[in-house]
């Protein structure tokens, strides 16, 4: 048997590690985020205080 723990640990290292992680994928993601958190900072992420 497998810890899955341990196995659910390795991928969110792996997937953290993305630079992309926090880009819009859809073309209507990144309206939400704008209505919702204001504009991007200098590195693209949406950080903000919700509004």
């Amino acid at each position: 048997m497998t810890d899955s723990r341990t196995d659910e640990a390795e991928l969110t290292r792996r997937v953290d590690r993305n630079p992309e992680a926090h880009r819009a994928t859809e073309p209507d993601e990144e309206a939400v985020l704008r209505a919702l958190y204001g504009p991007p900072d200098e590195r693209g992420v949406y950080g903000g205080e919700p509004r």
